[in-house]
């Protein structure tokens, strides 16, 4: 098992990593591979900063999800994805993802590590993609979310954009039929929190938690939303961008 300290992605967060020939090939392959296998049906993409640290947040339904989510902001912006660290070990997903740069997340443990590497790709004003329920969903609709979102944007109060996505989950079935599923993109309008000094640290990182996972809800389709079903509340500290 590889220990923590000779786990350091912060080389994803260098100057040259957006021009890396590695991110290019990757992208391209998932370019290609996306036009040929799906259809896509993108709305609200104008909307995405075009600068700063971005946080970009999705539901996860199936594994294509951040693949296909990066094709849509190729060329865009440099996104950074945080994944399981079992994908690692994985016969040649782990190698391309690790290959493009990848931070890799242990789960159910502090992981430094990713923590220090996220923080770093947000500091340099890069985009970071996560999925913060953790895992799959096991029946398409959103589910409690880990703390790992509140944390980051406690600590770096960057942009978050909120991505709902769906039509993955009938992929690859659908080559069966000789068709190619449609996947809709529903990407929100960006906000950032500019909370008041008066609230704790883990009271507010619940508080973002809770607020962002219930802003992605309303991009998603009625049935997808979950736990989050109710609306987010208005918070005077949050800023529509």
């Amino acid at each position: 098992m590889t220990s923590n300290r000779h786990r350091d992605f912060r080389w994803v967060a260098a100057p040259n990593a957006p021009n890396r020939w590695q991110v290019r090939f990757w992208l391209g392959v998932a370019a290609l591979l996306d036009r040929l296998l799906l259809r896509a049906d993108v709305q609200g993409l104008a909307q995405l900063p075009a600068s700063g640290p971005l946080i970009l947040y999705y539901n996860h339904i199936h594994y294509a999800d951040p693949v296909a989510i990066m094709v849509r902001l190729r060329n865009k912006r440099y996104v950074v994805p945080m994944a399981k660290a079992e994908l690692e070990q994985t016969f040649f997903l782990g190698w391309a993802a690790g290959s493009y740069g990848t931070i890799f997340v242990k789960r159910g443990e502090p992981d430094i590590p990713a923590l220090r590497a996220a923080l770093a790709v947000l500091q340099a004003g890069y985009a970071l993609l996560i999925a913060p329920e953790g895992t799959l969903s096991p029946n398409g609709k959103l589910i409690p979310a880990e703390k790992g979102l509140g944390l980051l944007v406690y600590r770096t109060q960057a942009t978050l954009m909120p991505v709902g996505i769906w039509g993955t989950r009938a992929f690859p079935s659908s080559l069966k039929r000789l068709t190619r599923p449609i996947i809709h993109y529903r990407f929100g309008s960006p906000f950032r929190f500019h909370l008041p000094a008066t609230i704790k640290r883990r009271e507010a990182e619940a508080l973002i938690t809770d607020y962002a996972m219930r802003r992605l809800a309303q991009y998603l389709p009625v049935d997808m939303r979950g736990v989050y079903s109710d609306p987010p509340p208005k918070l005077s500290f949050v800023e529509e961008l």
